[in-house]
């Protein structure tokens, strides 16, 4: 009795729970995880009560949970926030559910039908000892001369007819199975898209107590993994005036067992797996090696072979680590240096982390499909150029040099490329800040023609007269500008990069035009030119390098 008044007493002293999923009214998307915000409204009477967030996702952080409420008419006092992992029967998607339940119910199906089959096997067999019993009576009727023509010739065409009605039945049986591993297939390659094989769930209780009965509207959110995106680009280049127009859109994936359907979406480019600070620092310590040597039931006794008495554990780790040391590589035991964390910098400023809050209400569905979504356009000032490299091809490459305006920089990512509203190719733009520059190409130009030729290709050897073995090359390359307007032509050419001090490199000035970039774009030993050529213009870019290195040597590379 006294119990029974306990448990009543407990239960009407427990404050009431209001139980809801909630909706999913905005996401902002991470590169490998996202910020869900649920919304729920509810009216909570007067004194304490719980609002539970129920059906929240597995991958849920928990650490990540924060709750913001807000009331028209009482003041509401909010608690702190707990949460439980609660496992289910069935699988927490409903989308994923569903399939899992239709394709048992196709596979009951067919093993239905597979019974069907085993009974038309037996039918059939029975049908065939039939026959093979009829054939033998007959034959003893023949022999004592009392058959029946008309008896026999209806037993055979009743044997017949249940034979081809039992052949029609195994087929169409055939036929159905056929069809529902088709419907099999078709659900199994659906569920692949969608499976996360996720049964269990977070609940997430928040303790309210409100100074009179009110609407409670109340916004939780919280990290998820299992979402990321990616920045794409399309450049569509107008050879006509050479106007450049770049449009940005984010492609989103995501598998976090819970659809986003009609919710706000940003796509940051904040890193918060990176975490907030910098692991401490610990002290770097250094001493000197005594070497002791080691009698020999020691040096038996270490197993390693060393010649130093391990005295003590610790030093018989450093006299196997000496050993290790002297047997590896030297950069294996090189001093350690302190962590380096990949940083995206940008010179002049701070690298402050960007969204994107995409216009309209988004939808993406848990399932890893891919979805893209409209960031922007982004303004560049372009010139158009066509480039040449001789050494590859004997094929000018429309470019278009392009700079960055505006405050926000760009990220990195792959980018489709249009030529007057042509598909040419894909490319790949790189991290861009407003001010910097980036060439974009676009196809073959037609109306610029390329022609290399080799002048000289002179080898010397070391001998009597001469102490260094020599190289010398000569080309020659045209480029003819076949358009009716002027053009801007980079030529670019690389001469050999010595690694070694003892290789010498001479670019001769009496065979190679002047007026060249060296080092052009920070690589070594790159040449380019840069020259405006007018309309039919052939213009001669020569080329004349020598390379020396010392007698005996040989040099590899070339």
């Amino acid at each position: 009795m006294h119990r029974l008044v306990l448990v009543i007493l407990i239960t009407l002293l427990a404050p009431p729970a209001l139980a809801d999923a909630g909706s999913i009214q905005a996401v902002t998307v991470f590169a490998d995880r996202a910020k869900v915000t649920r919304v729920m409204t509810e009216d909570v009477p007067r004194g304490g009560s719980v609002v539970q967030f129920t059906g929240l996702p597995e991958g849920l952080m928990p650490d990540s949970l924060r709750v913001e409420g807000e009331s028209p008419r009482a003041v509401v006092t909010l608690g702190a926030l707990t949460h439980e992992v609660v496992t289910t029967r069935d699988l927490t998607s409903a989308k994923e559910q569903a399939l899992t339940d239709a394709i048992e119910a196709l596979e009951d199906q067919v093993r239905g039908v597979a019974a069907e089959k085993a009974a038309l096997a037996a039918r059939q067999a029975f049908i065939q000892s039939l026959g093979k019993q009829a054939a033998l009576r007959s034959d003893e009727e023949i022999a004592e001369l009392r058959l029946a023509p008309d008896q026999w010739a209806g037993a055979a065409a009743a044997i017949q007819q249940d034979t081809e009605e039992a052949l029609k039945a195994t087929l169409a049986a055939e036929i159905r199975v056929r069809s529902l591993e088709r419907d099999i297939a078709q659900k199994r390659a659906e569920l692949a898209q969608l499976r996360t094989g996720q049964r269990r769930t977070y609940t997430v209780a928040v303790p309210v107590e409100a100074d009179g009965p009110t609407p409670l509207t109340l916004r939780l959110s919280y990290q998820v993994a299992g979402a990321s995106w990616r920045p794409l680009y399309d450049a569509r280049l107008s050879t006509h005036d050479g106007a450049l127009a770049v449009t940005q859109y984010g492609e989103v994936r995501q598998r976090t067992g819970e659809d986003w359907d009609g919710v706000a979406l940003t796509l940051s480019t904040a890193q918060p797996q990176r975490g907030a600070a910098l692991p401490s620092l610990t002290p770097w310590w250094v001493d000197l090696f005594r070497a002791v040597p080691m009698t020999r039931r020691a040096y038996e006794m270490d197993g390693f072979g060393s010649n130093v008495v391990a005295s003590s554990p610790s030093m018989a780790m450093e006299d196997k680590m000496r050993l290790e040391k002297a047997d590896a590589p030297e950069e294996i035991y090189a001093a350690p240096e302190p962590a380096h964390f990949a940083q995206a910098a940008i010179e002049g400023g701070e690298f402050v982390a960007a969204a994107y809050a995409i216009p309209g209400p988004a939808s993406v569905p848990s399932g890893g499909k891919a979805v893209k979504v409209m960031v922007g356009d982004s303004a560049f000032d372009s010139a158009l150029e066509v480039h040449v490299k001789p050494q590859l091809s004997a094929e000018a490459f429309l470019a278009a040099r392009a700079t960055l305006k505006g405050d926000a920089p760009l990220l990195p990512g792959a980018v489709k490329l249009f030529r007057d509203g042509a598909y040419v190719g894909e490319g790949h733009l790189a991290l861009l800040k407003p001010g910097d520059e980036e060439v974009l190409f676009f196809g073959v130009d037609d109306k610029v023609a390329v022609e290399r030729e080799t002048l000289a290709d002179l080898r010397k050897d070391a001998g009597i007269i001469l102490r260094e073995n020599t190289l010398e090359r000569r080309y020659v390359t045209e480029v003819t500008n076949l358009h009716a307007e002027p053009v801007t032509l980079v030529v670019k050419e690389t001469v050999p990069a010595p690694r070694n001090e003892k290789i010498r490199l001479e670019v001769l000035a009496e065979g190679t035009r002047a007026g060249y970039a060296q080092d052009y774009a920070d690589i070594t030993g790159l040449l380019a030119w840069r020259l405006e050529a007018a309309p039919g213009a052939r213009e001669r870019v020569g080329l004349a390098w020598r390379l020396a290195w010392p007698k005996g040597e040989e040099v590899s590379g070339l």
